[in-house]
């Protein structure tokens, strides 16, 4: 069974998508892909500018970011950045 735990993606116009039942981040970063699931190692990543997702009650969501900062934390992950868009049709 998937473990659910709390993220946000922050941008400086405040909080784009928040929830505490995602299972599953995939993300991009400068050295390669990334998935972190609950009770991930506390990191920090840089990312570049794409596409990211979640896996929120079964379902895949896909957001376009601009150059990001991934923060695993044991209270949960967010990912910070000056843009984050939904990504239609993915």
């Amino acid at each position: 069974m998937e473990t659910p735990f709390y993220f946000r993606i922050e941008t400086p116009s405040g909080t784009f998508v928040e929830g505490d039942d995602i299972t599953l981040v995939e993300v991009t970063t400068e050295i390669g892909r990334l998935g972190v699931m609950a009770n991930h190692e506390p990191m920090v990543a840089a990312c570049p500018p794409g596409l990211m997702r979640i896996r929120q009650g079964g379902e895949w969501i896909t957001f376009r970011i601009s150059r990001a900062l991934l923060v695993v934390e044991p209270s949960g992950v967010k990912l910070l950045t000056p843009l984050a868009r939904l990504a239609l049709g993915r």
